[in-house]
């Protein structure tokens, strides 16, 4: 986990960075990906079931 939330605080700075759109896209598209395993992660670690996980997804959006 530590790896990925480098890896994450890593690609913001890029992203903050970044000056072509095609760039920024793609780092966004990395910074997705990375944020959603950071959330798997999260989410075994304190055995949330499917349901708990939707809750929990929702009520962030």
């Amino acid at each position: 986990m530590i790896r990925l939330v480098e890896q994450m605080l890593a690609s913001q700075n890029q992203l903050a960075a970044a000056k072509a759109p095609h760039d920024k896209t793609v780092l966004q598209a990395q910074i997705d990906a990375t944020d959603r395993q950071i959330d798997r992660l999260v989410y075994d670690l304190y055995g949330l079931t499917e349901e708990e996980i939707r809750i929990v997804e929702g009520a962030a959006q």
